[in-house]
């Protein structure tokens, strides 16, 4: 694990150099903040009650050849039964590069993300979780078309690996007016014991999104949809640039949710909705009702 954390850092500092090394002057550089906050509630769980997450990232990009980000969240999962909750600090470093081929009109992409997870968890089975996430992806110039394909390589302590995998294809509609997205979540090298009794999980993710008229309102910008169908486990949202190394099998999800840009360089965006879950070794099947609200800010 020490040859492939060393590998990770290589890695990403190559992708940093290799993204800024032109750099002379700062206003070549495209900056970010995002500030996010979530809030939820268990129904239905015999160990869980609470949990609330916050987190910051900062990103730069240089003109349109690439960037990196580097990201802090802190998760707190309140249990009952007089339980100790469960204190995490997720770390997240990402880099990124693009090229726009004559072969291919329009962009494409070269994305490494690494995630580390420490918490206090007493059995030691969801901390120093290491995670190394790759995507390579295309947008059409026209932005009538997406693909992408990623790989997640998650390792976890006491015998738990998880090898990801997530095809994804996205096309507009009505003129652009309409996005719809589809992603399947192909997860293998399970360890069954571990894993809800799975040594594999597969799901697919659909989102749905309507563009609203561009003049202003109260009306949001956006709305999206999203429905997810399946069995998964130890996911790597690489959307999100989240891990979900605490959650039991996820069997299902369905969200809403709406962005506005406040102005030309601050977006602001919620979500609601809700997953369902199992934990067999208890019998136990119950849900978590998420708020969600970020804030982007670019200068």
């Amino acid at each position: 694990m020490i040859f492939k954390t060393k590998l990770l850092n290589n890695l990403l500092i190559g992708i940093g150099i290799a993204t800024l090394s032109h750099a002379a002057h700062a206003d070549l550089f495209n900056f970010n903040a995002f500030v996010m906050d979530t809030e939820a509630a268990y129904s239905g769980s015999q160990q869980r009650d609470r949990l609330s997450e916050r987190g910051i990232r900062l990103s730069a990009d240089y003109l349109d050849q690439g960037g990196l980000t580097a990201g802090y969240t802190k998760t707190t999962v309140n249990m009952k039964n007089n339980a100790t909750a469960i204190n995490q600090n997720n770390m997240l470093i990402s880099g990124r590069l693009n090229f726009l081929p004559d072969a291919l009109p329009g962009r494409l992409t070269l994305r490494l993300d690494g995630h580390r997870i420490n918490n206090n968890d007493a059995t030691g089975d969801t901390s120093r979780v290491n995670v190394i996430a790759q995507q390579i992806s295309w947008l059409a110039k026209d932005d009538s078309l997406y693909l992408d394909l990623g790989y997640a390589y998650s390792h976890y302590q006491n015998q738990l690996q998880a090898y990801q995998y997530t095809p994804t294809v996205g096309f507009a509609l009505n003129g652009g007016t309409e996005w719809v997205q589809l992603r399947g979540y192909l997860i293998e090298g399970l360890n069954p014991i571990r894993a809800s009794g799975k040594s594999s999980t597969a799901a697919l993710e659909t989102k749905w999104t309507h563009y609203f008229s561009p003049e202003p309102s109260l009306l949001p910008n956006s709305m999206t949809l999203g429905v997810t169908a399946g069995e998964r486990i130890y996911t790597v949202d690489m959307s999100a640039q989240a891990v979900a190394n605490l959650a039991d099998l996820e069997k299902g999800s369905a969200n809403l949710a709406l962005s506005w840009d406040i102005s030309r360089k601050v977006k602001f965006f919620v979500l609601a909705g809700q997953s369902r879950y199992s934990n067999p070794g208890l019998s136990n099947s119950y849900k978590l009702n998420v708020a969600h609200a970020n804030v982007s800010i670019d200068w």
